[in-house]
């Protein structure tokens, strides 16, 4: 297990970088505002969601819980594309996923999200107004975040990137496949700081992400 620090006058905020989904309940941690693991590209899962990007796949977006995730995601996936051990395995994945958020967030239900991103929406570093967020990008460049001892926090609102961020070499990316949880800032938890992140700028470039995303 990895960490990293983060000092906030005199709190610590802490990153884990984890080996098993299990482990991503660290979230919970009251100093710990993202935890990932890192995961290996599965070449199948890799070409059939370079498929559904090349067929403008339209994305899903519904609130599922642990009984009803598999039947919805194999009945939207299954409508999408040709068929392969790539869409067979994507939709395994999704679901394992989502199981292993639903335990971690101990949530009833949560809002399940996969989708291509093709612009540069949420390409300015902030914070959330949400509980925990879970992130896998499958294809294309990761969420972008940073250690909050580099940032400017008086300027997530009012400044522009370069007000917030001291410096852009510390800016750090999940890799594909890898799976994120982020905290966010609720009034639930008022003395938490939820971790800086952007989507990463892609427009200019005419690049396409495939992103999972789970709300809780």
């Amino acid at each position: 297990m990895k960490w990293l620090n983060e000092l906030m006058g005199s709190k610590t905020f802490q990153q884990a970088e984890v080996e098993r989904l299990y482990d991503l309940a660290l979230i919970h941690q009251p100093d710990v505002n993202f935890v990932y693991c890192r995961r290996r590209v599965d070449d199948d899962i890799d070409l059939y969601a370079r498929h559904l990007i090349q067929e403008s796949f339209k994305g899903i977006n519904t609130v599922v819980t642990s009984a009803s995730v598999a039947a919805l995601v194999t009945d939207q996936l299954n409508a999408v594309g040709l068929f392969s051990s790539g869409k067979v395995k994507l939709t395994h994945d999704i679901i394992e996923i989502t199981l292993s958020f639903l335990q971690v967030t101990q949530a009833a239900h949560v809002r399940l999200i996969l989708k291509v991103v093709s612009n540069d929406a949420c390409s300015k570093f902030h914070t959330d107004a949400y509980d925990l967020r879970l992130l896998c990008t499958y294809v294309g460049k990761g969420t972008e975040w940073i250690e909050d001892k580099y940032v400017n926090r008086k300027k997530i609102v009012i400044g522009e990137n370069e007000d917030i961020i001291k410096d852009f070499t510390q800016v750090q990316s999940t890799q594909p496949f890898e799976v994120a949880i982020l905290k966010g800032e609720i009034n639930a938890r008022p003395k938490g700081k939820g971790i800086v992140h952007r989507s990463p700028p892609i427009q200019d470039d005419g690049e396409k992400r495939l992103l999972l995303r789970i709300d809780s």
